[in-house]
């Protein structure tokens, strides 16, 4: 399976240092996960989807980075994860929608487990292009929740746009 464009552009975002620890919240085929992994030598990322199903094709797509040490995938839905509290460099999505159910318990949860100085990034692709209402609406989301917007950023892709926030928890 080829790498989309917009995760390459996620990753040069994200920019794992090779020692970093990170969190992929919903995860599915790996691809990303693929490049982050790639990135590291001492570091780990740390993989959730709520389908079995992503999660298998996910192993079997990183199993070198599986057997370093370098990457794990667990089955489970966020909500549900029981995660490390102060462990993550970094904690990212692609287009998931935790904004929405339960922002309060869900971006606490996201605090929690982030180091401090981490960051979180959310990455959004819409098929009709950069979607300025669903960027500012989570914007908010963040900042009702906790968090400090540090950046936007935005990408251009041949099948549509995308754009990145970076946020920070206002307590670390």
């Amino acid at each position: 399976m080829e790498i989309n464009e917009r995760f390459t552009w996620a990753a040069d975002i994200i920019a794992p240092k090779p020692a970093s620890v990170l969190l992929e919240i919903r995860c599915g085929a790996g691809l990303l996960a693929e490049l982050i992994a790639g990135k590291l030598s001492t570091g780990s990322i740390m993989c959730i989807d709520q389908s079995a199903s992503m999660i298998r094709m996910a192993i079997q797509r990183n199993k070198r980075y599986v057997l370093l040490q370098r990457a794990s995938f667990e089955a489970i839905g966020f909500a549900d994860a029981v995660l490390p509290e102060n462990k993550f460099d970094k904690v990212f999505a692609f287009n998931v929608n935790f904004f929405w159910k339960q922002p309060a318990k869900e971006l606490a949860l996201i605090s929690r487990c982030l180091r401090s100085k981490g960051e979180l990034f959310v990455f959004y692709q819409t098929p009709g292009g950069t979607d300025m209402k669903l960027c500012k609406a989570i914007k908010a989301r963040l900042e009702e929740n906790g968090f400090r917007v540090s950046d936007t950023l935005f990408g251009k892709f041949s099948a549509s746009a995308a754009f990145c926030i970076i946020a920070k928890p206002l307590l670390l």
